[in-house]
């Protein structure tokens, strides 16, 4: 299950000379000439070790989160029948294999950019999908977050677009007490499922947890305006959003 040594270090060779090209024309744009204890070399050598930084520290989540969601269910799957693992070995293989030549993985690259899903191009299917998400979701259940972590940021790699990846990231961010990332991944929980109350009331809780109370009653109101929209209506879920949303101001 995973790349050939030879593609995976052309890959790295291109990122990193294209990481490069990006940090000196970021550099470029930002240095001051009237800065005497920094040139425009040594400030572009910063950013490019910033960047490659970063970009290592997300392939390193990704490849962990992977062996992760397979390892949680491998296991699951010797107590579940149900679990079919040898199908879903094969079908991240055949999704793996398509990574054959750089040029392949750049054009994918390409089309990732422009919105399409690393699932859809890779042709993971949504039953191995399903299997990788219970993975990560029983690793936050057993209360393993830092592997449930990078398996959820995984799976909100290759499929950005599923409202329960984005919630189950902004979950066990939020109970290692990375709040910005919480906060960031309820966002796009909510972008991915418009009219959902609950991501707002988890930003809310984010936002107090940073004492940011101002902040906090935006994300209260928004969940009331959205509950209030709604044609089922919890009664007792918007009696608490009002006492909320009166303690959040009188703490601003």
């Amino acid at each position: 299950m995973t790349l050939s040594n030879k593609v995976t270090d052309e890959l790295d060779k291109e990122v990193s000379e294209e990481i490069g090209v990006l940090a000196h024309q970021i550099a470029e744009g930002v240095h001051n000439p009237q800065d005497p204890l920094q040139s425009l070399d040594v400030h572009a050598n910063k950013i490019e070790h910033e960047l490659s930084q970063c970009m290592l520290l997300a392939k390193t989540r990704i490849r962990d989160g992977f062996k992760f969601c397979v390892a949680a269910v491998q296991e699951m799957a010797q107590t579940d029948t149900s679990i079919d693992f040898e199908a879903l070995k094969e079908n991240v293989n055949v999704a793996f294999s398509r990574f054959d030549s750089v040029a392949a993985a750049k054009d994918m690259c390409t089309q990732v950019m422009e919105g399409i899903s690393w699932k859809s191009l890779l042709g993971l299917s949504d039953t191995s999908m399903d299997l990788l998400y219970r993975g990560a979701k029983k690793l936050f259940d057993a209360g393993n977050h830092p592997e449930s972590e990078a398996a959820f940021f995984f799976l909100t790699t290759i499929d950005y677009a599923q409202y329960a990846f984005w919630l189950g990231l902004g979950h066990v961010a939020f109970h290692l007490s990375n709040l910005n990332q919480a906060i960031n991944a309820y966002e796009m929980a909510s972008s991915c499922k418009p009219g959902a109350i609950w991501p707002h009331i988890y930003m809310a809780n984010c936002f107090e947890a940073l004492h940011d109370f101002e902040e906090s009653v935006i994300s209260l109101q928004q969940a009331q305006d959205e509950l209030l929209s709604s044609p089922d209506q919890d009664q007792g879920l918007l009696i608490d959003l009002r006492e909320r949303i009166t303690n959040a101001k009188t703490r601003r």
